[in-house]
């Protein structure tokens, strides 16, 4: 029995020991699981979370594009309106304000007046005894109506002639002689001056399509085809070009500058481009107004405008106010760049689409800081501003130097220098935070990048803050790209980008640009249908209306 039971216990003690080890084995197994599993499920609760906030951005990003595409077009909102806890005030109404009071009746005193007697109908007036007539005595008041008429009529020009009417045997000239023939801008046109004059106003500032200037026209009795508009206007495209040019070197002589651009389709071929995509340039000055047309959106066209030259500096550093775009900051070291407050504060108006409340109520603290650093600049302004010189065009300003040196102009500038330093504490601290959003630090690190180009205007008050100048100067060429989608030809672009830079410019300075282009158009077709020799007085800010057949 002893033996057996040894025998028996040793067996047992053998298993238990095999089963130990192999549990021993489960269990280091098991725990390694464990750890893997654990390891797996810390990375799929990080992916989790890179996810949702890839999700939460997306959506931002798809509420920002709805509010561009079906949304207001005005940045004015609230933080209550963007996280709709409150509704945007409703459109004012056309028209006048019922209630208020109206402007009252102008009397056009400028228009040419004829008067029009209204006579009894038929035969007059007459007694009803004797039935003799009513003899006309005086007339009385009735109304006045402003009578607009569009007609077409041909003109027939006849040369006037002479004989001699004196008996001298030798007058100089001969005894029968012609007046000379006016000279003409198109040799053997149709049109005259002033029709050519009023096709370039409805092409270039009414903006109208060439098929609906064709049908106009033809309805008022006059059929001209495209093709003949098209030819009519290359023919005076280079003395056009001209004066834009003359425009243009005026006003690089300037020492502010706005410049902003915009697409515009060239619907010809062109060598190493691969679409039709062309860009509109704008340079708005004090002075004028430059539209150019260039392939690309690169730095070219503002180098060649600023005369750029690598390794030097200008030696008289104008500025420069742009949007960031990166063609505008090789010319950081040519001249002072300032960048524009208003694309900062739509990144900031972008930064609350789709966005939770926390979100939207930190874009707004942003937004009312902006708000407050306009505010006090606008009140410097105004006590530094020059009241005495002719007003510059907005937003351009004049400064006058005994109002700066007044104490509530200082006191002024040293209160917009403080919210500007308060400013920059700010997102710097902000920065400095670990634990800071990604959608809000890529804001903030574009703000401390363009930091020095923002708060330029704080030591020189006469740079705008924001760029809105140059914005609104291009406006017009888009409304010209929403009817007429582009240029088909390059040198209609060039032309475009010529007619803009002379109306926009007249516009600035107030003139008639129909009396305008008409006395330009024909000094050209005095001088051979070429540009007169000496451009300046014939630059918008120089021009004079003449009497006929005279020199400005």
């Amino acid at each position: 029995m002893t033996e057996v039971t040894s025998l028996n216990l040793a067996d047992a003690c053998a298993r238990l020991v095999e089963e130990n080890g192999r549990l021993r084995h489960e269990n280091i197994t098991l725990r390694q699981q464990a750890h893997s599993y654990r390891a797996l499920h810390g990375r799929a609760l990080g992916r989790i979370q890179q996810l949702e906030a890839e999700n939460q951005e997306l959506k931002e990003k798809n509420g920002e594009l709805n509010r561009r595409l079906f949304g207001r077009k005005s940045e004015k909102f609230t933080a209550q309106q963007v996280a709709g806890q409150e509704k945007a005030p409703a459109a004012r109404g056309r028209g006048q304000a019922k209630g208020s009071r109206g402007h009252g009746r102008k009397a056009r005193l400028e228009l040419p007046q004829q008067t029009q007697v209204v006579k009894w109908p038929g035969a007059g007036p007459r007694c009803e005894q004797c039935g003799l007539p009513y003899r006309c005595d005086g007339t009385a008041a009735s109304h006045q109506e402003i009578v607009v008429e569009i007609k077409a009529h041909k003109r027939v020009l006849r040369r006037q002639c002479y004989e001699q009417a004196c008996s001298c045997p030798t007058p100089g000239l001969p005894q029968r002689v012609t007046a000379p023939a006016p000279p003409r801008l198109i040799p053997r046109g149709l049109l005259s001056l002033e029709s050519i004059v009023e096709s370039l106003l409805r092409k270039f500032d009414l903006w109208m399509p060439l098929e609906r200037m064709v049908r106009e026209w033809r309805e008022l009795g006059v059929a001209i085809g495209p093709g003949t508009w098209c030819g009519l206007w290359q023919r005076l495209a280079p003395v056009l070009v001209a004066l834009a040019e003359a425009i243009r070197g005026a006003a690089q002589q300037e020492r502010q500058f706005l410049m902003d651009e915009t697409r515009w389709e060239v619907f010809v071929v062109v060598e190493g481009k691969g679409s039709h995509r062309w860009w509109l340039w704008v340079i708005v000055t004090p002075q004028a107004k430059i539209y150019v047309l260039a392939p690309s959106r690169g730095a070219e066209v503002p180098k060649e405008f600023f005369g750029y030259q690598p390794g030097s500096c200008a030696v008289q550093r104008p500025f420069l106010m742009a949007d960031r775009w990166a063609s505008y900051k090789v010319l950081v070291d040519w001249l002072i760049l300032a960048f524009c407050w208003s694309h900062v504060r739509r990144d900031f108006l972008e930064g609350q689409a789709a966005a939770q409340e926390e979100q939207i109520q930190w874009a707004q603290g942003w937004i009312d800081r902006i708000a407050q650093l306009y505010q006090l600049n606008e009140q410097r302004l105004e006590l530094g501003r020059d009241l005495q010189g002719r007003p510059l065009p907005a937003p351009f300003i004049r400064m006058d130097p005994a109002r700066m040196a007044q104490p509530a102009y200082l006191q002024a500038q040293q209160q917009l220098a403080a919210a500007v330093a308060a400013f920059k504490q700010q997102w710097e601290q902000e920065l400095a935070e670990a634990t800071l959003p990604i959608r809000r630090r890529k804001v903030l690190v574009s703000l401390q990048e363009h930091w020095q180009g923002l708060t330029y205007f704080v030591q020189y008050p006469e740079i705008p803050m924001d760029n809105n100048g140059s914005e609104r100067a291009i406006r017009s060429a888009v409304i010209g790209r929403n009817n007429f989608y582009g240029s088909g030809s390059l040198w209609s672009g060039q032309l475009m980008a010529a007619m803009l830079t002379i109306l926009q410019t007249g516009r600035m300075h107030g003139i008639d640009r129909r009396a305008y282009l008409t006395d330009y158009l024909q000094a050209c077709a005095e001088h051979g249908r070429k540009p007169p020799p000496d451009l300046e007085p014939w630059l918008p800010w120089n021009y004079q209306s003449r009497p006929k057949a005279q020199g400005p």
